[in-house]
Formats: structure tokens, sequence, C-alpha cells
């Protein structure tokens, strides 16, 4: 690019981004013709430098003429004048800039700068004793703030903080990014903690709760004002303690969780504290865009774990399937014999002879066979899998002349995947059972569906054939839903979860992370959202696609969503720095009604300096406009230092393409790459921005990322943003550029976007514009032709006034200038970009509208219906009738309440309805309870009250809840049958032995078909995968080892206690049972591993004396266990390992680790229903001697 094009970009584009007028861009450049004159510097390099520094400092025209005078005079002087006076705003254009608004009573407006001016009068002293009420209150506050915090409270947040105090009702304001909203929030919760009440604080993430709660403990001290953090607490004393602070720092997820804790897990976390104000950081994030998420606290339902059999078959289905660039989508391989079956048997009308007689004319079976052998159709069917391709079209030309409402379309599948119409069969009457097929060759073929629907419906029903056939029917049905309802009722959106997850991609949903799959919030803040999974099945998909660990579906039995959980409080006072556009914040003031809001001005001039955005049609030629981009920034110019750059990406695949892009071409150890929060981070956020650097990062950088900038880079222009994606709305756009032009700093920002990455909508839109109309094309063109061949003569005029400064080459110069504005302000057609954020702005109003109109009174009536349920509790734990059993009861209402809610929930029906149904369901439930009934299908509460009862010493009683269980189970028999055998030897009746080995040795069985069962779930899974990853390198692998492992040992431990009570049968001895915690199934691993070495097995030992420290506490899980394993391989890694690590500790690491995947895993065959094992020895008995004798 010349030198005279780059200056005329510059005067362009102070028209263009800068917000001139085209007679001040002129005037302008004619008043530095003339300083020029008076200077020995090089022309273009001294008026590019001028107009930068008037560009990226936000400088306006009004700036640089005298006051009633609109001519420029002493440009270049008043320019750099205006660079050093950096001051703040004074209250009076603080207020104004409010006023203008127009949000705020004059009254409010009126006390508020009373207040503010009279307070900051003060500040300079130490005391100010004629102050009085609020005045008082804020001095003291802006006293200590200033001594513990070694800073002086700002106009600004003073202002802030008096429009939250004096607020009648909840209020909402804008704060700018990096105006210092930690200390206003400090403030008001101290305002609000002397007047007696005790507020919640949310921030958007623990570290800022943790950060902010630290950071400002000082001033609180000074204040005697208690201060506490929920997050990261394990134990229920230092919950308790933190909630009695007097202001509790926290996140959404932190506050909703310990609600859950106390009311539903009867928890004493927060028994005293009530919702009386929440301060809410970043607050349009927490209540637009997550105002739907749900906190829930995990609950063991063993139900679940026996769907992951079908969610694998599901999976194996959907990976078969074939999609055609025509649109159709070729079912699973079949057998054409297995797709006959299903339609001649679901028709009652069909003559099977004749099915028998086309076999025998299409030369599939001999002529031998004849019509009176009367041969099975399923037989004779089957003969198709052996057939040709012509034997088969044969049988269904004879099948159709015989049955005319079949209509059969056969294609071939090509070499290049592609499908020929091979034939079709077809009778001239009216075709009710259409079926087309791609043959396949040896009898097998694939279903064609037209669309992904009919392909979806096809699928749920040949599925629940299978499944809902094998499952018995309940004689009695319960009102509680089980395993056959929930098939039932969610096959099609499981199969629906199933083919999303093929559509998702690793690095933009998703990543990998540990032993699993995590969400990222990719579009918002680009978190990587640890403690979130996805629900109905989706979670599980990923999980199979990638071969982790594979968890069991989560059913929901309690939740608070972030709306139900702000409309707790009685005052809302938010703070953020994008309150966001019109559409947005009336949907607030509807949502919470009686909310207000307002935005506070910056307390220095912002000069951020927006460049117009730019849309891309290709990714390539994306790539190569923000690489060049970046690169022309961060390098130093005749005009300026080097800058430093953020680049901004929707995803972690596409920062991680464009880190790789810029590789190479930036200085070594400059390129920095910011994408997980998971990761160390610190090297980018704690350190200055050093001239040169560039970071590409996601959205995690795009809110609540204070980048510190050093001097000489802001002295280059500041922080360089470029946004390489369409925004989801302009809050997340406006974060974005927040990063930069803080306190007061210059910066500039662009976004740079490709169309191939929109949205189908924004595509629609796009599609829309750019075919408008042939004549906008063409004027467009011309227009764009125009400027360049004007900027050309512009370019001459310059070099002609340059050789020869005369008045005639001047004014030829600025009528060229003229007429160049003139052109670029001449908008033919509006721009892509406009365009663009036109239809994102139409998504975000609808989203927004079906946000409050379907979603929010969705999870509204979720929420009463969960607050009925919380009453139900409450009755059970009033009621002394359920004392004895009330844990048993209460875990097994928690598995009626969660099925209940999935199935039975409607939008259709009423709340009342709902309730009342709830209620009476809920009563059936607990009489049934009372009356020693499973109030379901699940046979857990046998389990669960078998070992109650025998717990309590009710032997007899135990043994017949397990037998009910053994009975009734649809979904495995080990564990009441292994119990049953425990009950049984402890009771010792006569025959006893022979009962117990009965029950053991059907548990072997049993765990033998489990085994089975899990093999056959992983080799889906296997047969699914895409992955060239060994078998056994994968984390599901590894994981159904432990799990195979773990039965190993139940399997060891049952197969001694059978030899010993054959022993004992045997010799006529006694037995001397002996019980044990689940967990010390561990103590046979020696077994399953018989290499096992003396260090190994001293590390054994040591983790059994672990184990009975973790029975000291008496804790029915092995959750404390696991935490003490974890804490000792975490120690080990970070203070022990290093290049010269020893073997002894790679071995103690290893083994720790697995110790922790075995703890695992028992503990949640303990949430099953086996909370003991036992072992035996046989005792010399004198009277079975002397019987022996006798007889």
């Amino acid at each position: 690019m010349t030198s005279t094009t780059l200056l005329s970009s510059r005067l362009l584009s102070l028209f263009k981004n800068g917000q001139w007028k085209k007679e001040d861009v002129v005037k302008l450049f004619t008043a530095l013709l003339k300083e020029f004159n008076d200077t020995n510097e090089d022309f273009y390099t001294w008026m590019k430098k001028i107009l930068y520094k008037v560009e990226i400092h936000k400088i306006r025209a009004s700036d640089l003429t005298l006051p009633n005078n609109d001519q420029f005079v002493d440009c270049a002087s008043r320019i750099d004048e205006i660079i050093k006076n950096n001051e703040e705003k004074t209250l009076d254009e603080i207020m104004k800039e409010i006023s203008e608004q127009k949000v705020i009573d004059e009254r409010v407006m009126t006390e508020v700068k009373d207040i503010v001016l009279s307070v900051s009068e003060c500040l300079s002293s130490s005391t100010a004793p004629h102050l009085q009420g609020i005045k008082d209150i804020l001095f003291k506050l802006c006293k200590a703030v200033e001594k513990t915090m070694k800073m002086k409270p700002r106009l600004t947040q003073m202002v802030s903080w008096c429009f939250l105090v004096l607020s009648q009702s909840s209020q909402l304001v804008q704060v700018g990014t990096g105006e210092g909203k930690s200390c206003i929030v400090a403030m008001f919760a101290a305002y609000q903690a002397m007047i007696g009440k005790t507020p919640d604080i949310i921030s958007s993430s623990p570290v800022l709760a943790e950060r902010d709660a630290d950071e400002w403990s000082p001033f609180y001290k000074e204040m005697s004002i208690t201060v506490g953090v929920n997050t990261n607490k394990t134990k229920d004393s230092d919950l308790k303690k933190c909630y009695d602070c007097k202001v509790v720092y926290g996140t959404t997820e932190s506050f909703a969780g310990d609600y859950l804790r106390q009311h539903f897990h009867r928890k004493d976390v927060r028994p005293k504290r009530e919702f009386q104000c929440v301060i809410v950081d970043e607050v349009d994030s927490l209540m637009l865009d997550k105002g739907l998420e749900v906190v829930y606290l995990s609950t063991d339902v063993p139900l679940m774990e026996s769907l992951n059999g079908i969610l694998a078959e599901i999976w194996y289905i959907v990976n078969q399937l074939k999609h055609l660039d025509t649109g159709e989508i070729l079912g699973p391989i079949q057998h054409l014999s297995q797709i006959l079956s299903e339609r001649i048997f679901e028709n009652d009308n069909i003559d099977q002879l004749k099915v028998v007689q086309a076999a025998v004319n299409a030369g599939i079976l001999p002529t031998t066979s004849s019509i009176q052998k009367q041969e099975d159709v399923k037989n004779v069917l089957k003969q198709l899998d052996n057939a040709s391709d012509a034997q088969m079209v044969d049988f269904l030309m004879l099948f159709v002349r015989n049955f005319p409402e079949y209509d059969f379309k056969l294609y071939l599948q090509e070499p290049d995947g592609q499908i020929r119409k091979l034939n079709e069969i077809s009778t001239s009457s009216v075709n009710i059972r259409q079926v087309s097929l791609v043959l396949l060759g040896c009898g097998q073929c694939r279903v064609v569906h037209l669309e992904e629907e009919l392909m979806v419906a096809s699928l749920v029903e040949s599925l629940k054939k299978v499944y809902l056939t094998a499952l018995k029917k309940e004689q009695n049905v319960p009102c509680i839903p089980g395993l056959r309802d929930l098939i039932d009722g969610k096959l099609q959106t499981w199969i629906e979860n199933a083919l999303e997850a093929q559509k998702m991609t690793l690095g933009h949903e998703y990543i990998l992370y540990e032993d699993g799959v995590v969400p990222v919030d990719y579009s918002c803040t680009g978190v990587v959202q640890n403690n979130m999974k996805w629900g109905e099945g989706l979670q599980q998909f990923l999980e199979m696609k990638h071969q982790t660990k594979l968890s069991n579906m989560t059913l929901i039995t309690n939740f608070m969503s972030y709306v139900g959980l702000f409309k707790k409080y009685n005052n809302i006072y938010g703070i953020t720095g994008t309150l966001g556009d019109p559409t947005e914040l009336d949907m607030l003031e509807e949502l919470y009604k009686g909310i207000k809001t307002c935005k506070i001005p910056s307390f220095r001039r912002r000069k951020l300096y927006e460049l117009e955005g730019l849309v891309i049609p290709e990714e390539k030629d994306w790539i190569r406009n923000i690489c060049n981009v970046v690169k022309e920034q961060v390098y130093s110019t005749d005009y300026r230092g080097p800058r430093a750059a953020l680049v901004i990406c929707e995803t972690i695949n596409r920062a991680e393409m464009l880190y790789k892009d810029l590789d190479g071409t930036i200085l070594k150890g400059k390129l920095k790459l910011y994408i997980n929060n998971n990761m160390d981070n610190s090297t980018i956020v704690d350190k200055a921005v050093q001239p040169g650097d560039v970071i590409i990062a996601t959205n995690l950088a795009g809110r609540g990322t204070d980048l510190k900038v050093c001097k000489s880079v802001n002295e280059a222009g500041g922080l360089f943003v470029v946004q390489t994606f369409l925004p989801l709305n302009v809050r997340v756009e406006q974060q974005a550029f927040g990063r930069t032009a803080r306190k007061g700093s210059p910066g500039s920002a662009q976004l740079i976007v490709c169309c191939s990455h929109f949205s189908n909508f924004v595509k629609l839109m796009m599609t829309m514009v750019l075919n408008t109309s042939l004549a906008s094309f063409c004027l467009g063109y011309l227009d764009t032709f125009t400027c360049g061949f004007t900027e050309s003569l512009f370019e001459s005029a310059v070099n002609l006034y340059k050789e020869n400064p005369s008045s005639q080459n001047h004014e030829i110069m600025v009528s060229v200038l003229t007429t160049l504005l003139n052109l670029e302000s001449f908008t033919l057609v509006k721009s892509n970009l406009d365009r663009a954020k036109e239809a994102r702005n139409i998504v975000v109003k609808i989203r927004l509208s079906r946000f409050l109109k379907e979603e929010i009174p969705q999870i509204t009536k979720k929420e009463e219906l969960f607050s009925v349920y919380l009453e139900i509790l409450d009755k059970i734990y009033e009621n002394d009738c359920f004392s004895e059993e009330r844990d048993v009861i209460v875990s097994s209402l928690h598995e009626c309440w969660g099925p209940w809610l999935l199935m039975n929930f409607s939008e259709e029906k009423s709340i009342d309805k709902l309730k009342e149904q709830l209620k009476v369901d809920l009563q059936s439930a607990k009489e049934k309870l009372l009356r020693k009934e499973s109030p379901s299908s699940m046979v857990y509460y046998y389990i669960r009250s078998g070992n109650k009862l025998r717990q309590n010493g009710h032997i007899a009683e135990s043994i017949e809840m397990y037998t009910k269980a053994v009975e009734d189970g649809d979904y495995g028999e080990i564990i009441p049958q292994y119990n049953r055998a425990l009950a049984i030897i402890t009771k010792k009746d006569p025959g006893y032995i022979a009962q117990a080995l009965t029950d053991l040795e059907n548990a072997d069985k049993a765990i033998n078909s489990y085994k089975l069962h899990m093999r056959y779930i992983l080799n889906l899974v296997k047969l699914s995968s895409q992955d060239s990853k060994a078998e056994d390198e994968t984390l599901l692998t590894k994981q159904f080892q432990v799990k195979a492992v773990v039965l190993d040992l139940l399997k060891t431990n049952i197969q001694d206690a059978v030899m010993k009570l054959k022993s004992a049968e045997r010799s006529g001895r006694e037995i001397k049972l002996t019980t044990k915690h689940a967990l010390f199934l561990i103590e046979h691993i020696s077994v399953c591993y018989p290499n096992t070495t003396l260090l190994i097995e001293h590390m054994l030992d040591c983790s059994l004396t672990l184990l009975i420290e973790h029975m000291s506490v008496c804790s029915p899980t092995a959750a404390p266990l696991i935490e003490k394993l974890i804490r000792s391989q975490t120690f080990l890694k970070e203070n022990l390992c290093s290049p010269n690590t020893t073997l002894l500790i790679e071995m103690l690491i290893c083994f720790l680790t697995h110790l922790i995947e075995l703890s695992i895993e028992i503990d949640h065959i303990i949430s099953l229903g086996l909370d003991t094992v036992f072992s035996m020895e046989t005792l010399f008995s004198f009277r079975e001697y002397l019987s022996r004798f006798f007889r």
C-alpha cells in the first residue's frame, strides 16, 4: 500500500469509523497542510502520525476548535495536549450523561449529586462529623477503602453506590469494563450489612468469587463485617460457618446447591440465612444467557445403569446409517428376511402359504418343497439370506403379485457410494405399504429413508419391539414409571440425541478433559463447564463416540434454576459491563417485576476506536485477512511502535487453527493460546501484555478477563482486539471489545467474520441480501470502482501539491478529497455485516420471546412441582411413623419422584392438575412403602429395606425383602441373592447351608451373565468407533476392566464362601460368620493380580489401614476414602515426580490410581445395595458330631 493510499485511508477512517463529519475531515486536512509547511519532516510520515493520534485517542472535531469558532487552529499541539490531559470526568459531566438517559427520577438525581458532592469534598479530611445518614455511611466506606485498598473511590463509583442505595426496588446498573465494579459491590454489600441485612454476592466463576472475597477482606475487617466464600467447601461445618457471616461471596451453582443440600438432602449448611438481597456481578450473563441453566445435586438412581445397553445399541445403529449427498438416509445393514418378517407378521391378511410358494418359484427353495409341507414362513425367509440379488428381485416380484398392497423400490449401490435405481415392483392398485431398499448382496440390504424424521420413527418402532417385548408387563400397573415406561417414552429422544452427538465437534461444543467429555459454553463465555453434563443420553453418546469413561444417565430428583434462585430474593441488585439492547432490558423488567436499570458513564472518556467490520466469503481468505491484520498491528511502522493483539475465536478448534497459521510469522515467545480454563493461564492474565504479543483466545478472554497492558503498547495505540465471529448478541460483542481501551487508555477493535461460519438463519438472510437485485449489485460495483478511481486522483493531487504547493493545486487536492468523502457517504446497499447483525438480532428477539413465553413458564412449573415434593418430604421427616426406615423410604421416594417428573410433566397440563396428580401418586407410593411394598417396578427399595432390617437384627423380615427383590427384579439378581445368603447364614435355620449355597451359586452365575452384558456393551461401542486406538488404550476399555476386576473380587468372595459352606456341609461343622464393609473386597486384589509384588502387597496393607480408619467414621460410602487416596496421589505427583522419579514412586502413583478407580467402582455397587461382604470359618460342632455318630 502506497503512502498516499495510507493517507487517504486514514482520512476516510475518521469519517467511517471516527464519526467525523465530511466537512470536518476536510478542514482538519487543510489545517494540517498549513502546519506542515513549518516542519522539516517527511510529509506522509508526519501526516499519518498526526491522523493516527486523532484516531486512536478518539479525538473529536470539537476538541480541536475554539469555542464559538468552527476553525481548526494549531492542531498538532492541541492533539498532544489532549493526549497528555487524561483527567477524570467531573460530577456535573457524569450526572449530565446519566440525565440524558431519562431513566432516573429528577429527585433521585438531585439527591445523588448532593450526596456525592458533599462526601467528595470531605475525603481529604480524616473525619466529617457534620455528615449525617447516607452521607456519613458513604464517607466511612470511602475512608475504609482508601485505608485498606490504597485507593480512593472514584466519582462514578460513588454515584453507582448511591443509585443502588436509593433505589426503592431492585436495581441493575451498567458499569463499563475496567471501571472498578468490585469496589462498588464491596461498598454496597457493606452498606447492606450495616443496616442489618445479609447480602449474598454472586460472581460468574469460583475464581472471581474467591479472588474478590480475599482481596476485599481487609476492607470488611476494617468495617467489622464478617465475610465468607461458599465455593470449594466439602464439609458441612465449613459451609455453616460460611453462611453465619454477614456477607457471602459465591457462584449461582454454590448458592443454589447449598439450598438443595439444606432442603433436599437435609444437611445443616444454611439453617438461618434468609434470601434478603443479592448482588449479582455480570448480571446480564447470569440472568439472560444462563437464566435457564439448572443446578442439581447428583442422586444415585440404580435404574439408570440398566439403560446403558440400549444406549450402546442405539449408538451402534446410528453409526451404521449413511447420509447421501442427495438427502436420502440409508438405514443400518439388515437381512432382507428380517425386514420382510417385520412387515409380514404385522399384517394378519397375508396368506403365509403364498409366501412359501413365491420362494419356491423364485428358486430360493428347492422344487421338492410343496405347499402341503406348510414350511414355517420364518425359515423360508431365512433362505433369502443366501440368495443372490436376482433371486431377491424375483421373489419380491412374486410377493407383490400376491400382495398388491406392497410396493418395493429397489436400488443398487455403485462403487462411488451413490445409489442407482434398479427396479420398482408395484401393481396398479393403491400401495399402502411402500418400502425402498438398497440391495447389497448375500441377502443384505438397507432401507432408504427420505427424511430423518421418518428414519427416526422407523428405528423407534423396531427397537421398541425388541426391548418392550423382552421386559415383562406389570400385572398391576404402578403409578410410578419404571424401566419399561422410560424406554417407551424416551426412545425417540435418545435416538435424536445420538444423531446430534454425531454432528457435534470436539473442540467446538465440548472437549475431552481428564476421564470424560466436558461441555464448552463456546457461544457466550468460552468457559469449559467442568460441573455440567448433558442429559437425555447426549452425554453418554459423546462418551461412546470418544470411548472415554461411560457415565450413567442422570435422573434429576432435585433442581433449582438460575431464575428460580434470583426470584427467591426480596431485592436483586446487579452490575455488569453490558446490560444489552432495549429488547433484552424489556425482558429483564418483565421477568423480574419492578427492576430498574441505568448506565453509569466511564470515569474517563473511552478511547475505543472501532474499525469497519469485514465479512469474508471463504474460510481460507478469512484466515489470511486475520493474519495480515494482526501482523500489521503488532509490528512497528514509521508512525507508531509495535502494538499487541487479542484474537477472539468462537471455538477452540478455530483458535488452534489460527494459532497454527500465525506460528512462525510472530516473534518467538510472543504467540500465546488462551482457550481452556483448566490450563494454567497465569502467564497471560497475570502479566502485562508486551509489544508484539499475540493472544489467540476463545470467549474465555471476552468476559471478566482484565488484561494488563504495558505503557509502550498503550503509547503505540493500545491493545488491538479482533473478534473473528459474529457474536451471539450485542453484549458478547461489547464484552470482547471491552478488553481494550480500559481506564482511559487507547485501544481499537475490529470484527472479521466468515460467511461459512454463520448459522443457517443468518446465511438465509445473507442470501436474500446478496440476491436483492442485479441493479443494486451493479450500482454497488460501480460505486466501488468510482471510489478506487477517485483515490488514484487524490494520490495524483497530493503528489502535484507536494511538487508545487500553489493555491490552485491546494484547491484541486481539497476538491478531490471532498469527492472521495462524498462517494464514501453514498452507501447504496447496506453492508453485509450490518445485514448479518440484523439477522442475528432477529434470532435474539425470537430466542428471548421463547425464553419468556415458553421456557420460563416451563421451568417455573417444574420448580413449583419440586416445592410440592419438598413439602411431602417435610411431612415424612416430621412423622414419627417413618423414623425406623426414614432413610430407606426417602431414597425410594426420590426414585419415584425423578421418573414421575420425567414422564408425567407436560406443558399442556395445568400446574394445579399436575400438583394434584403428584400428591395422589406419591401418597399411593407412601402407602405402599408403609406396607413394605415397592411403589414401582424397581426392586432397590426391597434391597435397602432388607439391609436396614438385617442391620437392626430383624433377619427373618430382611430375608422376605430380599426374596421380593429376587422375584420381582428385571435388572439383575447378584446383590439380593448375595444379601439373602448373608441373612440366611446369620439366622441359621435348619437347612440354611443348602439355601445359602443355592443363592450364592445363583449370584455367581449372575455375575457371569452381567460380565457378558458388559462385554456386549463394550463391543457395540468399539464396533461403532472410527478411532484406530488399540483396544486396551481407551478409557472406556480400562473402565470396564476395572468393573470386571470388582466383579471378580466379589466372585472370589462368593466362591470362597461356597467352598467353605460345602466343606461345612460335608463335615458337619458350624459356620463362623465375619462381616465387613464392602470396601474390604479390595483385600482379595492379589487373587485378580497373581503377579503382585511384595511392594504392592505392602501398599495394599497400607491401603487397608486407611480402610480401617475410614470405617471408624462410620461412613456408608467410599467418598472420604477416595478423597484421601486422591490427596495422596496428587501430593506424590506434585512433590515427588521429576525426570529422576524412582521406579518406587512411579509404581506407588500407579497403584494409588488403580486403587482410586477400584474404590469408585466399589462405591457404586455399595449404592446398589451391597453394603456388606462376609467371610466364613468352619468350626467343630460337638452336637453335629454326636448326631452323625448315632446315625
